[in-house]
């Protein structure tokens, strides 16, 4: 199967205080080859909090969470691998 990972940290304190990008992405790649998957690519966002969103518009602000969004509507991707749910989403709205 092919997957992509997603991290996110919001703020500098979470960075340092053990859910860093780093710990992130060696977690995800982990679970990747115990797993079998075939992990394409990591995406990313640094310092972006995931409660910040344009409700209206149902939009977010983060550069890797869109750019992972257009590559899973050009490429087969069967999952996308995250540590928690909550580096994706804070709110409901950003689930619709």
């Amino acid at each position: 199967m092919n997957v992509v990972g997603y991290i996110r940290v919001s703020t500098q304190g979470q960075a340092r205080d053990g859910y860093s990008l780093k710990y992130q992405e060696d977690e995800i790649k982990a679970y990747c080859e115990e797993n079998n998957l075939n992990l394409i690519h990591i995406f990313r966002d640094e310092g972006i909090s995931g409660v910040e969103l344009n409700e209206e518009a149902l939009e977010i602000d983060r550069v890797g969470l869109q750019e992972m969004l257009a590559h899973l509507s050009s490429v087969q991707i069967d999952y996308v691998v995250v540590l928690n749910t909550s580096r994706l989403w804070r709110s409901d709205i950003v689930r619709c």
